[in-house]
């Protein structure tokens, strides 16, 4: 618990609501179905792909060109849809505003820069924390008990294997400390889209509690 709360320099989630994009991330995820029509597919090489596939489950548009398209047959990964989620709702809260259609001051070529942030790299595991961060496209959520539903999750288990998600909520032992958390992505264990359970813990498969970013996006530090 307490490598979590330790967890890397960074911003402070003490946001006024009206900044967060929360509401609108709950919203556009709660326009996906979870019948097994968005299946997970993290493919590897694969003769007459197009490359790069971008994991998205839809076209994304950005500044009157395809940002990154759909999956013909629907299918996406957790980076390709968490990312697809945020465009969805920054782009969703704009236009409810009257702003112009524009993620911060981002254009196409900064747009496409943000995804392979998103994505990550062998040099950088904390993935989206560095896209919304350094960026000022939202915060790090240092103090867990201010996680909020609709936050963006980049986790890390012991045994290698990483996921992008958004969190739902804490699962916690009978004591009320946080043990794992409650989030919506997409997994095999799902058959794509849908909200699973993970435990933080030692053990292969766990998740490791000195590899796990929570973010905002939409949020400014103080406020």
């Amino acid at each position: 618990m307490l490598a979590l709360l330790a967890l890397a320099s960074c911003r402070t989630a003490h946001v006024a609501a009206p900044t967060a994009l929360n509401p609108w991330v709950l919203s556009v995820l709660r326009s996906y179905p979870t019948d097994g029509r968005h299946g997970y597919h993290w493919p590897k090489d694969e003769p007459g792909r197009p490359a790069p596939w971008r994991g998205n489950a839809r076209t994304l548009h950005y500044a009157g060109a395809v940002l990154s398209p759909g999956d013909p047959q629907g299918r996406c990964h957790c980076s390709g849809l968490t990312f697809e989620v945020f465009v969805q709702a920054w782009l969703a809260r704009e236009q409810a505003a009257g702003r112009p259609a524009r993620v911060g001051t981002l254009d196409l070529a900064g747009m496409r820069r943000l995804q392979q942030q998103w994505f990550g790299s062998p040099e950088d595991l904390s993935t989206l924390r560095t896209a919304l961060v350094e960026n000022g496209l939202g915060v790090q959520v240092t103090h867990l008990e201010q996680a909020e539903a609709g936050d963006f999750v980049q986790l890390w288990r012991h045994g290698g294997s990483g996921h992008a998600a958004i969190f739902l909520g804490w699962e916690r032992d009978d004591a009320g400390s946080i043990v794992g958390l409650r989030y919506w992505s997409t997994q095999r264990s799902t058959d794509g889209i849908g909200e699973r359970i993970e435990r933080f813990g030692d053990a292969r498969g766990e998740v490791r509690r000195d590899l796990f970013w929570l973010c905002r996006a939409g949020a400014t530090r103080g406020g």
